[in-house]
């Protein structure tokens, strides 16, 4: 907890130190009597009402951008990864050993599937069998629902902390909704 607390700490000084070289133009030649930095941290609540101390216009909303915004999307195409990795074969035979799942039509089932992720409609659809599917697609899908639950449980923490996230507390809280999703299906 204290290694977060330090990078949160740093990542702030080095955002004030970015705010202050940004005012800092190389035509002025004036200093500005105090370091100028955000009043008050950045929390979910109303962005707009939020001020600079050295300047009184709000900071446009428009800057920042939303956290939850691609989740969904990432969730989705990691849990294609990892059907497609290395330790989603131990899983599939051990769950399903009775059915012979063609390893190379099911990777080609989750290439032609990764793309249509766009939202949680098409996340769900993912999983759900529907009565147009062929009978390998629905034994696929639900080897997919599978997988995910997998995924979500045992590997999405490891995927967070050391993959490229950048709102690892985002995707956090959204572990139990995405596991809520795949289950639900």
């Amino acid at each position: 907890m204290r290694f977060l607390k330090n990078k949160i700490r740093l990542a702030e000084e080095a955002f004030q130190r970015k705010q202050q070289k940004n005012l800092l133009s190389p035509g002025k030649t004036s200093e500005i009597s105090e370091p100028s930095t955000i009043s008050s941290p950045i929390t979910h609540g109303d962005r707009s009402k939020r001020t600079c101390s050295s300047y009184s216009e709000p900071i446009l909303a428009s800057t920042f951008t939303k956290p939850t915004k691609n989740v969904v999307i990432n969730y989705g195409k990691a849990i294609l990864s990892f059907a497609m990795s290395g330790l989603a074969p131990e899983y599939i035979s051990r769950y399903f050993s009775e059915e012979k799942i063609h390893l190379p039509s099911f990777h080609a089932f989750l290439l032609e599937t990764k793309p249509k992720i766009s939202g949680y409609k098409n996340f769900e659809g993912i999983f759900i069998a529907e009565e147009k599917d062929s009978p390998i697609v629905a034994l696929y899908k639900k080897v997919l629902k599978m997988l995910g639950e997998v995924f979500v449980k045992y590997f999405s923490v490891n995927w967070i902390i050391h993959g490229k996230v950048a709102h690892k507390l985002v995707y956090l809280k959204h572990r139990y909704l995405i596991l809520r999703r795949i289950i639900k299906v």
